[in-house]
């Protein structure tokens, strides 16, 4: 997933939810800690999806300081991780809880 969907998501999310009245910082800060939020959960989601062997590999790679995020989307997506389908299927469940439409 692309940083700048992500943003572009973050934002759409605080208009519709009809955030449009912020100061610039505090505006900066929640989407910051909204975008830490929904890359959290599109990460657990993908390595949930990882087989055990695949799950036990990434486990010792990630403690590589030259294990970067291309690596990592390179490793997932070797992996048989289809990371636009969990992005979008988590970035849908994480709106909808946002704008109070989930359950």
């Amino acid at each position: 997933m692309e940083i700048q969907s992500v943003d572009e998501f973050i934002s759409q999310l605080l208009i519709d939810k009809g955030i449009t009245d912020l100061e610039p910082e505090v505006e900066a800060d929640l989407k910051q800690e909204l975008k830490t939020r929904l890359e959290d959960q599109i990460n657990k989601a993908a390595v949930m999806q990882l087989s055990e062997e695949k799950a036990a590999e990434l486990a010792e790679l990630i403690d590589d300081p030259e294990f970067t995020n291309e690596k990592l989307t390179d490793f997932m997506q070797n992996s048989g991780v289809n990371l636009a389908e969990v992005a979008t299927d988590i970035m849908l469940q994480f709106r909808s809880l946002y704008l109070g439409q989930g359950e």
